[in-house]
């Protein structure tokens, strides 16, 4: 069979397709006469009757958009599921967009899915700049931050405190012994970068180690990107390695295991590695990798109740939403202490 498309319903009816299309958009006015020839042509042509039916009935469009910094990410995509879980009931698809971490590209997609009329965005923003998201807030735009605030924009948030478990991962490896800290470093305009990067910095003040910024590198949150920067990393540092490195995410963790393994270096007996942010298989690395973690699911569960009851106007303030984490401690940071 093949894909009816507008013009097919245009035909069907003995209309234009921008009065189909006016029709379905719901933007212009159309005489009642035309509207039903056009709804029965979509009916009997099953061009999506329901969804556009509804969507004329109650002026909605029953679409939510979600835009991420990565889609490859499973972390994003374990938010959307929970995002999903509540909203799916309630009749409302995803449209599922990503960034890229393209702050440009970011604004792009937040505007093609203002035009695609979407009732709710849901943002993980790779954007710094408050004053452009307030401004699509005061043309209408109903935005949910998630995982990343910004400073000043009055919305709804659901993210997560960064700083404390960063804090408690570096105390630990600092417990364990170790003085020689590195860490690969997200985007700096990103919250999620500076929270976790300002608790390092802290951990290490509070316990007198000095900082070296020869172990420090950014990896941009990128597999491929951290792998490069932790092996020029070990090139450079060969005779005087770090002993622990701290990756401020997951996909820079994995790119810093395939970097250390490649250089015939072993986790954690050369250099032991802790993670912000659960591996994608962690089961097939040896040892596991200590990693913060929290339950993205849940936040997505979150979001979607935030979403559903400002559609069933339930609730007209604000939430700001903080879920705390927690650390699983696994084999990937040695002690030192009998080496001292």
């Amino acid at each position: 069979m093949w894909m009816i498309t507008i013009k097919d319903v245009a035909k069907k009816a003995g209309v234009s397709i921008a009065t189909v299309s006016r029709v379905m958009n719901g933007n212009y006015p159309v005489s009642d006469k035309t509207k039903k020839k056009v709804m029965d042509a979509i009916r009997e042509l099953g061009y999506r009757p329901n969804a556009i039916a509804r969507s004329l009935k109650v002026n909605r469009t029953y679409m939510i958009g979600m835009v991420v910094p990565d889609i490859s990410n499973p972390y994003y995509m374990e938010i959307a599921k929970g995002v999903e879980r509540v909203v799916s009931k309630l009749g409302y698809n995803l449209i599922f967009c990503s960034s890229n971490e393209n702050t440009e590209r970011e604004m792009d997609l937040l505007n093609a899915l203002n035009e695609k009329r979407v009732e709710y965005i849901l943002l993980i923003p790779t954007i710094n700049d408050s004053y452009r998201i307030n401004g699509l807030l005061k043309k209408g735009m109903k935005i949910v931050l998630i995982d990343r605030h910004l400073p000043f924009v009055e919305t709804d948030s659901i993210v997560i405190d960064n700083f404390e478990a960063s804090y408690k991962l570096i105390e630990y490896a600092i417990k364990r012994g170790h003085k020689k800290i590195g860490i690969i470093n997200g985007l700096m305009r990103v919250s999620t970068a500076r929270e976790r990067y300002e608790a390092f910095r802290k951990a290490l003040e509070d316990y007198d180690i000095p900082f070296n910024p020869k172990y420090s590198v950014c990896g941009d949150f990128i597999m491929e990107k951290s792998y490069k920067e932790v092996k020029n990393m070990i090139i450079k540092n060969r005779k005087n390695l770090p002993t622990m490195i701290f990756a401020t995410n997951n996909k820079m963790a994995e790119g810093a295991i395939i970097a250390i393994k490649e250089m015939n270096l072993n986790i954690p007996r050369d250099i032991s590695l802790g993670s912000f942010g659960e591996l994608s298989v962690p089961q097939l690395i040896h040892p596991q990798i200590t990693t913060i973690t929290h339950d993205a699911f849940e936040m997505g569960r979150l979001v979607g109740e935030v979403v559903s009851e400002k559609i069933d106007n339930r609730v007209s303030e604000y939430k700001n939403i903080v879920m705390n984490s927690a650390i699983k401690f696994k084999g990937s940071i040695r002690s030192l202490k009998n080496l001292l």
